[in-house]
């Protein structure tokens, strides 16, 4: 059977499906039931949806017809429409996945599409349903080159994902996710008949869409899963003052999956007196403490980084040293548990210096030498010109040292960082004391000259609790007052509603 034939014969197998699916439904079996889903679907496709015959099959089969031919998301708004006019139905998921596997089928045409299906079906990754979502999960991941951090809730199996995948777009210059997923599949099943098979179907494909280079030059990144540290969790925290009651601040935080691109989920927005500030944070780290230790097997759990938007006017601030609550009277700081970095209000939002912080960042991430830095202190002329122009010059400037604690937009580290955030310097680095410490010059170089861009807030932790282990002393230790702002260009979480004003001379 050539591979139209066997297309035409899916096509009809999946309506006819549908079609039984939809005469299960108690809501469906009168006349009013069907007109009214034909209503809803009307004011989904904005035009008019017909029950046309005289037998009920006849009409839900015409009206499966209608959606699968009308607009390439009509089975998908077939289900929603059902969903609210019969909630209850058991139909529901097999109707989603059939809607899936038309559009699946019409994008990966094959003359074997039910051995295919057949297949897909009989593959175990693992003994029980929290370990095969958890591998998944893990396929799904690297498939989608870490843009896929969360497997939907109708991903259950290796068919239901493969489903899922094939209806995702394909980035320029890659193979399709589901094809690589496609490919894992075929190095993870033990029988080596069926893995020949998964590597029949893709290389058919390939050569339909014209990828076979693609194919053929895949390694399929197995370093990929570990870059992306899918362990952690990083807990962003904005800070957005009161343009009318400088005692209160808006908090907003999202919980970002670490992964290569931004896919931070916003969890509030509440008003915060700045004295009440320390508990609330504490609070919500908490919440995701609880959440994560309670989360069943297969679901991640891992260490939490903690970021803070914060303006220039709270930059300054010795946010690691805030304490967490405990069973007793003795608390702890962030830093004992956390790494924790500071992040630029002014910078997210001026979007003039995205460009620029982007590509210097994607130059950096690729760079494997150690981090370069700039000392601005070397220039205590004022040439901020010259400044510029250095920074400008050379993109593998990793970091700007101030020349001075952060201070009023007056003053000098105000004049370094707006020079910074021209220039896309994703890291600021200073000592809330005294930026001429000696101690500090070396923390410096050793922060910097040990590891990638990306692990520099993971350095600075372990910096921070060797000093906290240190404890006080006639010459402290330099982790003590040692300050970090540090900004990966591809977590931007997006704005509120309500805009922020620049103060009047900032960048």
């Amino acid at each position: 059977m050539d591979t139209e034939v066997e297309a035409g014969a899916t096509r009809l197998r999946i309506q006819g499906e549908l079609t039984d699916l939809l005469e299960s439904s108690a809501a469906l079996r009168t006349e009013s039931g069907r007109q009214m889903l034909t209503d809803i679907l009307g004011d989904l496709f904005e035009g008019p949806v017909h029950l046309n015959g005289s037998a009920t099959r006849a009409q839900l089969l015409d009206l499966v017809r209608q959606c699968c031919h009308h607009h390439p998301a009509g089975l998908k708004w077939l289900v929603s429409a059902l969903r609210v006019l019969d909630p209850y139905t058991p139909a529901l998921d097999r109707l989603g996945e059939l809607s899936d596997e038309w559009v699946a089928a019409k994008a990966l045409p094959t003359r074997d599409w039910d051995r295919l299906r057949e297949v897909l079906r009989s593959i175990r990754l693992a003994e029980g349903e929290s370990a095969e979502r958890r591998l998944l999960r893990e396929l799904v991941r690297t498939s989608t080159v870490g843009k896929c951090e969360e497997l939907p809730a109708g991903c259950r199996s290796t068919w239901t994902t493969f489903l899922y995948l094939a209806n995702r777009n394909t980035s320029p210059n890659r193979l399709s996710p589901v094809m690589v997923f496609v490919a894992q599949l075929a190095d993870r099943v033990a029988d080596r008949a069926v893995a020949e098979e998964l590597l029949r179907w893709n290389w058919r494909w390939a050569e339909r869409f014209e990828v076979t280079d693609l194919m053929a030059a895949d390694r399929r990144r197995p370093e990929l899963a570990g870059h992306l540290r899918t362990d952690a969790v990083c807990l962003v925290f904005e800070l957005d003052p009161d343009p009318v009651e400088p005692e209160k601040v808006t908090l907003s935080y999202w919980r970002h999956w670490a992964g290569s691109r931004w896919n931070g989920r916003r969890e509030g927005d509440v008003e915060v007196a700045l004295q009440d500030l320390e508990a609330e944070i504490d609070r919500v780290i908490a919440e995701l403490e609880v959440d994560l230790g309670s989360a069943p097997e297969g679901v991640r759990s891992g260490s939490i980084m903690v970021e803070f938007v914060v303006p220039w006017e709270m930059v300054n601030l010795p946010i690691e040293l805030w304490r967490k609550a405990s069973l007793s009277a003795d608390t702890v700081p962030l830093a004992v548990e956390h790494p924790v970095v500071m992040r630029s209000l002014e910078r997210k939002r001026h979007s003039r210096f995205l460009l620029a912080w982007k590509q210097r960042w994607r130059t950096l991430v690729e760079h494997s030498s150690p981090l370069r830095s700039y000392w601005a202190h070397a220039y205590q002329d004022n040439d901020f010109t010259k400044m510029a122009v250095d920074l400008q010059e050379d993109d593998t400037v990793a970091s700007l040292i101030l020349s001075e604690p952060p201070g009023d937009r007056r003053g000098r580290a105000w004049r370094e960082a707006a020079a910074a955030f021209r220039a896309g310097i994703p890291v600021l680095i200073w000592d809330r004391a005294d930026c001429a410490n000696p101690r500090f010059r070396e923390a410096v170089n050793t922060v910097l000259a040990d590891g990638a861009l990306e692990d520099l807030p993971h350095r600075v932790a372990q910096l921070r609790r060797a000093a906290l282990k240190a404890g006080p002393g006639e010459f402290p230790h330099a982790g003590h007052s040692f300050a970090v702002l540090w900004e990966n260009a591809s977590r931007l979480p997006e704005p509120r509603v309500r805009s922020w004003v620049p103060q009047e001379g900032s960048e």
